[in-house]
């Protein structure tokens, strides 16, 4: 790193934010930390100081309205120079999928050390990913829960998934597909089982994570050091 780093942090606890600040100041490739305690605040600094920011480390679940994919969108239309990190405690997989979706470059849990925080950030800011073994785990153990291609699932399955997924009622896509209602409801029978999930948005949750881990394997996540 030639310069030292500017970094945004975005975290809606108090405690936690100046804590992490007082971390990253010890930090002798860091310069500059600015602090926001909600995402709509900090798109207004990034407004006026996007140029000046090289890093931004947020978390996603926020009590307000706006949430951290917000903001994280944001910077990738606006912002693409500012490198993005999670810094999240959620390990729910409704957070992994949005981690995953949103484009960030790392993540780490904040039960994590100092030592793995610098290194997380050094590796983001040198170009690479970072994603913690945590993360990993956690993305492992949902592809181990569904198939590992839709090859399982037969054609009309696969359509139903499909549609399913569009938001589709049964009814609706009973119709599309020219089937009874109750073709329909034994088909997402199937699904739910081969998914092993317990409803119709968990089975679009794991579809959708199983098509972005498959893609992330391909490229070889890297492991963390």
């Amino acid at each position: 790193m030639k310069e030292k780093l500017k970094i945004l942090i975005c975290d809606d606890h108090a405690i936690l934010l100046e804590g992490l600040k007082a971390c990253l100041q010890r930090m002798p490739f860091i310069g500059s930390v600015i602090v926001s305690n909600n995402p709509t605040d900090a798109l207004n600094l990034l407004k006026e100081q996007s140029s000046n920011i090289d890093l931004c480390i947020t978390d996603l679940d926020f009590a307000q309205e706006a949430s951290g994919l917000m903001l994280i969108d944001h910077i990738h239309e606006h912002a693409c120079h500012i490198r993005i990190l999670v810094y999240t405690s959620h390990e729910e997989i409704w957070n992994i999928n949005a981690i995953m979706h949103s484009g960030a470059d790392g993540v780490v849990f904040k039960s994590c050390t100092p030592d793995e925080l610098q290194h997380a950030i050094r590796c983001i800011y040198d170009g690479d990913k970072y994603f913690c073994e945590r993360f990993q785990q956690l993305v492992r153990h949902i592809e181990m829960q569904i198939p590992a291609t839709t090859d399982h699932l037969t054609t009309q399955e696969t359509n139903v998934l499909h549609l399913l997924a569009r938001g589709l009622r049964a009814g609706e896509i009973g119709k599309k597909l020219c089937v009874s209602v109750n073709t329909v409801n034994t088909h997402k029978a199937h699904l739910l089982s081969k998914f092993n999930a317990s409803n119709t948005t968990e089975l679009i949750i794991k579809d959708f994570v199983k098509g972005i881990v498959e893609l992330k394997l391909q490229k070889d996540m890297p492991e963390s050091k």
